[in-house]
């Protein structure tokens, strides 16, 4: 393998790029991996918030938007989970509706619990992705 000069084999694994964000560091800290995938390879991000109560749904979006520019081009949705449901099962939901090559997310979002270092939400989608997960410390 010539290690001299670059291929963009990478570029097409992360062609579209799912991104659950909710606010916390380690979900911002996975946004910014997914943008930097995005300058690099020119892969579309897509942001989403799944949450049980969206009062702050406004105040994500606007840490999101703190992280752009405009050159990333990328798409944002909230989505309510409904009572039979839940944000992984949401996150799912999501992934196969769409055509999706990667999730990229962090480990843990705002649990109070310091001591866990993988959340529920991560280890679910983990498990049942069948794509492939990128998990952010």
């Amino acid at each position: 393998m010539d290690l001299g000069s670059p291929t963009y084999t990478v570029s097409m694994w992360f062609r579209r790029i799912l991104v659950p964000v909710d606010g916390s560091e380690n979900s911002m800290r996975a946004l910014e991996l997914a943008l930097d995938f995005s300058m690099r390879y020119g892969s579309k991000v897509t942001v989403i918030y799944a949450c049980n109560r969206c009062s702050d749904a406004e105040e994500v979006k606007a840490r999101v938007k703190e992280k752009l520019n405009e050159k990333i081009e990328y798409e944002y949705r909230t989505v309510d989970v409904p009572q039979d449901s839940s944000i992984s099962n949401e996150i799912l939901r999501t992934l196969s509706e769409g055509v999706f090559d990667a999730v990229i997310m962090g480990a843990r979002g705002n649990t109070t619990n310091s001591d866990i270092n993988t959340g529920s939400n991560a280890l679910s989608i983990v498990v049942n992705a069948p794509i492939t997960v990128i998990v952010v410390r």
